[in-house]
């Protein structure tokens, strides 16, 4: 029981995504907005499946994500929460 698989795993792209394919689903997002992950490879044209979008999304394409090194304040803050919360 439980839910049924949000695609069939025949003729699905997998490995690395393409910067087409990058440009499709920042676009596709920008437009309708987050959410509904089983729907959006049909609906946006990618042959990926739903999870791969929505982890794609999350860990790579969103404008709000951080890169680069981390500040004093931020190195700081980190080892202040270590030292109170240890290795949770």
């Amino acid at each position: 029981m439980g839910r049924e698989p949000c695609c069939s795993s025949e003729g699905l792209n997998k490995g690395a995504w393409t910067a087409e394919e990058d440009g499709i689903l920042k676009a596709y997002v920008q437009t309708h907005g987050e959410g509904r992950w089983r729907t959006l490879p049909k609906k946006a044209g990618l042959k990926r499946c739903g999870k791969s979008c929505r982890l794609r999304w999350l860990n790579y394409l969103r404008p709000d994500i951080k890169r680069g090194n981390i500040s004093e304040q931020e190195e700081d803050l980190i080892i202040r929460l270590h030292w109170l919360l240890g290795n949770k």
